[in-house]
């Protein structure tokens, strides 16, 4: 059995679709080990890896708000901030006892990238949202929304200067940033049916859309649906852009009155109690099984985040996608153009949010395309499909050295 290291940006939306295959890989006899903060410790200790903690240390002159900000140029520096710090962590755990395989997170490449090169071990890149390739990139299709912000050219040149110094220091000198920045590892798994993915026919066999990955949630617990025969909305904007109390108050102002029940995931950023009064038909948490809550649900009023989108898809339930960053925004339109939900501006008053949930429950073509995407989403394989990739480069892998 083989030793894998799993490197991720310490977050649910990229930790949560490789929960799955974490628990497939340990339940197949291979050692897991996963670097991540401690947030994350107990629940991947629970599914069988070793879990290497470290801190994350704020980003000089960067922040997350870069994501919101639609200055794109300064998300790799901000991502490329304390890799080197995870590199020489590595070193010091593995010694002399490197793994056979690193599963790698396209966000932020960086560690696990140049460790696979240094150390020579099978590379497996990882899609937390759609994939991109030699033939479709997302930044790209981002970056045809935002343009280039005045400090684009500015944040590149930086950027190419540390990622030089990064791959110096990481035993990799006179390694190009076009060369390192390479989109196409010898693997890469996407968390998502090729049916969603744009320019699906681009992607080679190298790339591996597994569709939704939602094992290693057992302990979430359920959700039980409220007595009565009406329809059930789900709203929710996740766990990073979830401090808009307004959006939340509309959403009540919505559904006031109306033939639905609301269940609302407001996250650690709102207090319940700041929304005020609500209608009795509206039931507000910090946090809830979601798997659960979609399985139950006519419709999710959500950020579009990669995460719920493709959980929703699971469970065939309809979207009404209102995006709070660009990324979200093109997710949104892939919803919208393959009619498996409706988009709306963030602004949107409670009109438009309730003509929109009544559109995504009662429109037939919804409802056909939703029902078709889920068992897209059910023949890609999920976890065990990822899984049976990865013992497939450790399989190639061995076979190339026994040949040499």
């Amino acid at each position: 059995m083989a030793h894998i290291a799993f490197f991720s940006v310490a977050a649910h939306g990229h930790i949560s679709p490789t929960l799955g295959v974490v628990a497939e890989l340990t339940a197949r006899g291979h050692q897991v080990t996963y670097f991540t903060t401690g947030a994350f410790e107990e629940r991947l200790t629970r599914l069988g890896a070793t879990v290497c903690r470290y801190d994350t240390a704020p980003s000089p002159n960067q922040s997350p708000a870069a994501f919101a900000s639609g200055d794109l140029s300064a998300l790799p520096l901000f991502f490329l901030h304390s890799a080197a710090e995870r590199v020489a962590l590595a070193e010091k755990w593995f010694g002399d006892e490197r793994p056979e395989a690193i599963v790698y997170d396209n966000t932020a490449p960086f560690a696990g990238r140049a460790l696979a090169r240094r150390w020579g071990c099978r590379a497996v890149q990882f899609f937390p949202s759609l994939a991109s390739g030699r033939g479709y990139a997302l930044m790209d299709a981002m970056l045809e929304r935002t343009g280039r912000s005045p400090e684009h050219d500015a944040h590149t040149a930086e950027f190419d200067r540390r990622l030089a110094g990064f791959l110096a220091g990481a035993g990799l000198p006179g390694l190009g940033t076009e060369e390192f920045m390479d989109f196409e590892e010898e693997l890469n798994l996407a968390f998502l049916p090729r049916e969603f993915q744009p320019a699906a026919d681009t992607f080679g066999p190298h790339h591996r859309f597994v569709g939704p990955s939602l094992g290693g949630r057992d302990d979430e617990g359920t959700w039980r649906r409220p007595p009565g025969g009406g329809p059930v909305a789900y709203v929710s904007l996740g766990t990073v852009f979830n401090r808009s109390a307004d959006f939340y108050r509309r959403c009540a102002e919505a559904f006031d009155g109306s033939e639905f029940s609301v269940v609302m995931s407001v996250g650690e950023g709102t207090d319940p109690a700041s929304l005020g009064p609500l209608p009795a038909q509206v039931e507000v948490h910090r946090t809830v099984p979601q798997l659960s809550v979609l399985a139950q649900a006519d419709v999710f009023v959500t950020h579009g985040g990669m995460g719920s989108t493709m959980e929703a898809l699971a469970s065939a339930t309809p979207m009404v996608v209102v995006p709070q960053m660009v990324e979200q925004e093109v997710i949104a339109d892939r919803v919208a153009a393959l009619h498996l939900g409706v988009r709306l501006d963030p602004d949107a008053g409670p009109a438009a949010l309730l003509a929109a949930a009544r559109e995504a429950v009662t429109d037939r073509r919804i409802g056909d395309s939703t029902a078709r995407m889920r068992r897209c989403a059910q023949e890609a394989g999920g976890a065990r499909a990822a899984a049976d990739a990865v013992e497939g480069q450790l399989r190639n892998g061995a076979e190339g050295a026994s040949g040499q």
